[in-house]
């Protein structure tokens, strides 16, 4: 059976613009409005009725950012097990940000029928609760916020987190303490950033821009950030990455500078990666609570599909601190100002 890609491919346009033609929303122009039409006409294609996409598959699709990030890996893993104890499956979608994505992947997704959608990436996010919205669809938006719209959400409290570990680094005596962050457009990014800065203030520690880095989330990015704040700022003694991959980066080029981690230089990550815990020295990080935070999503969306007029619903759940090699000290630390 031809799908609405197929006749996206052969009129030669988007499947947002099928979409728009099929259901007489939105403008066309009529040259593209006739090509869609003859594709139908030829294809023999039939959209889904609304009635026979309420049918419960017993599939739910999971979309991610990035499923070459280990955390999302355990995102879904833990997510798949929740929705398996109430017999459900779940399907795993990923968008990369560095690609350029030319169909809508929504409406794909949504003719496969799924009975619900958890969303757990800042790229379209609007656009996928609008989607969703509009083809009545059970969502559920995984650790991100987006204002005024009326949407069930689990959040965790990055800002916390990011605090936790700050503090961590601050009580330990370290005065002259780098960030590492993602993209600067990117809302958890931003969150994580805003608790390193709070901690700082909180302890009367002058915010120093020259040790602010932005990478990807990549391992690369680390490494590079790293380097990059190492020349600049040769008094650093602490390191708080946004995450675990460019918190490992980071480390590999202190260890390949010779700089001795965590005498020299402390580092913190965040989520808690299987390989932050079997690296030399063995990551401090900041963990997701992400047993916990797979059990409410599922609940959540499970609600909705029972009934998609129940309220919404924002959770939120709180990290903790994991303290490991990466961070104790093993000289003594001269504290030049005492609190």
């Amino acid at each position: 059976m031809n799908s609405i890609k197929d006749v996206a491919k052969l009129a030669s346009t988007s499947i947002t613009t099928v979409s728009r033609v099929i259901n007489n929303n939105g403008y066309v122009k009529e040259e593209t409005r006739q090509r869609v039409l003859e594709a139908v006409r030829e294809l023999e294609y039939k959209p889904l009725e609304r009635t026979d996409l309420e049918k419960e598959t017993k599939a739910i699709g999971l979309i991610v950012p990035n499923i070459e990030n280990p955390f999302f890996g355990k995102v879904a893993k833990y997510i798949g097990k929740a929705a398996n104890q109430y017999n459900y499956n779940i399907l795993l979608f990923n968008i990369d940000i560095s690609e350029n994505l030319k169909d809508d992947f929504l409406l794909d997704l949504m003719e496969k029928r799924v009975d619900g959608l958890i969303y757990a990436s800042s790229q379209r996010c609007l656009e996928a609760i609008n989607k969703a919205k509009e083809k009545n669809i059970p969502f559920v938006l995984l650790d991100r916020e987006v204002k005024n719209e009326k949407i069930s959400t689990v959040f965790i409290d990055n800002n916390y987190g990011a605090f936790l570990a700050t503090e961590h680094l601050i009580k330990l005596g370290h005065r002259n303490i780098a960030y590492i962050g993602g993209p600067i457009d990117m809302e958890v990014s931003n969150k994580r950033k805003e608790g390193y800065m709070k901690a700082l203030n909180e302890y009367g520690i002058n915010i120093d821009k020259s040790l602010v880095a932005y990478g990807n989330y990549k391992m690369q990015s680390g490494y590079d950030c790293m380097n990059k704040l190492y020349i600049d700022n040769k008094g650093i003694t602490g390191v708080i990455a946004a995450n675990d991959l460019m918190a490992i980066g980071a480390l590999n080029y202190l260890n390949r500078s010779g700089v001795k981690v965590p005498d020299e230089i402390a580092i913190v990550g965040f989520d808690n990666i299987e390989m932050s815990e079997s690296i030399i020295p063995s990551l401090t990080t900041i963990e997701y609570p992400i047993e916990r935070m797979s059990e409410r999503v599922i609940d959540l969306i499970l609600k909705q599909i029972k009934d998609k007029n129940t309220n919404v619903e924002m959770v939120t759940l709180y990290p903790k601190l994991l303290v490991r090699e990466s961070s104790n000290y093993s000289r003594t630390v001269e504290l030049e100002n005492q609190f």
